[in-house]
């Protein structure tokens, strides 16, 4: 345990949760990369890996790109087989994305590589401290859409004031 005080502390643990995002995003893009993927479809990708088959409007509302952007993300995933369209039978007009099974992706031993590892790091914390890290990451990405907006929103006012 760290001897430190309150505000030091919540320094530190910010400076650790910036660190930890940019380290994810560098093997996110190893990942992307092992895949022949630009970083966004690697993430599309990822999500419909954790969501199953899902509506090009909802991949659309869980990326907060454009139905259109989407059309092309997945059109380049559907290339290689990571996703295929199917028709809603319930609805013909609809088109559900479907990706493949997840241990069916080529680096699929890199993935289970990772897996093994941050298994073996948390096996190193109690149910207790694991019940603090679940905790804090899972609000943590809970409240991670409403930021994204608000980034992309001052981003558009920023482009607004530069056209003006």
């Amino acid at each position: 345990m760290l001897e430190t005080s309150r505000p030091e502390l919540l320094g530190l643990v910010q400076k650790a949760v910036r660190a930890y995002t940019a380290s994810a995003v560098l093997y996110s893009q190893a990942i992307a990369d092992q895949l022949g993927l630009n970083a966004t479809d690697a993430r599309c990708l990822d999500i419909l890996s954790r969501t199953g088959p899902i509506t090009a409007g909802q991949l659309a509302e869980l990326t907060g790109l454009t139905t259109g952007a989407i059309t092309g993300v997945v059109d380049r995933l559907e290339k290689p087989g990571y996703v295929r369209r199917v028709r809603d039978a319930e609805d013909r007009r609809r088109v559900i994305i479907m990706p493949i099974p997840e241990e069916e992706l080529p680096i699929n031993a890199s993935l289970e590589t990772g897996g093994r590892r941050v298994k073996e790091l948390l096996d190193g914390y109690s149910n207790e401290q694991l019940s603090v890290i679940y905790d804090f990451l899972s609000r943590s990405v809970s409240m991670t859409p409403a930021e994204t907006a608000n980034v992309r929103e001052m981003t558009g006012r920023n482009v607004a004031a530069q056209d003006g």
